[in-house]
């Protein structure tokens, strides 16, 4: 039971890490990540909407914020279940623009984090965040 338990964390931590390195990556170089975009809502033909284009420049940013959330063990349901939610949503619009392999890996993530969804109660030694703070000083 133990090395689940470890297995767990460590799993969390290296997703965590991966997600904080990638943000981190394209917010660097935001420029190619821009250009990126544009080839794929070229591409897109059924989610080629102007509001979800508007918000696509976001992304690293919310890939960094959920990674840090991840490592930092701070609202890890909550952030398991944006990541989920986020990388369904990456595979389909990269499946929409035709970017198969990258596709691919997003689903490949996307199942990482339902794993760690499903077996989120190897961490019970962590806070729990969903209550309100008068809760959990008491």
């Amino acid at each position: 039971m133990k090395i689940r338990i470890y297995l767990y964390h460590l799993t969390r931590l290296v997703f965590g890490v991966l997600l904080v390195l990638y943000g981190t990556y394209n917010v660097i170089r935001y420029s190619e990540f821009l250009e990126r975009l544009d080839i794929y809502f070229g591409n897109a033909g059924v989610f080629n909407i102007a509001y979800i284009e508007a918000l696509a420049p976001l992304v690293p940013f919310e890939e960094f914020v959920l990674g840090m959330f991840l490592i930092l063990k701070i609202f890890v349901r909550k952030a398991l279940i944006a990541i989920i939610i986020l990388f369904t949503f990456f595979t389909l619009f990269l499946v929409d623009a035709d970017c198969l392999l990258f596709a691919f890996a997003h689903l490949v993530f996307c199942g990482i984090a339902i794993v760690l969804l499903k077996k989120d109660n190897y961490d019970m030694n962590s806070i729990n965040y969903d209550k309100d703070s008068y809760q959990v000083m008491s």
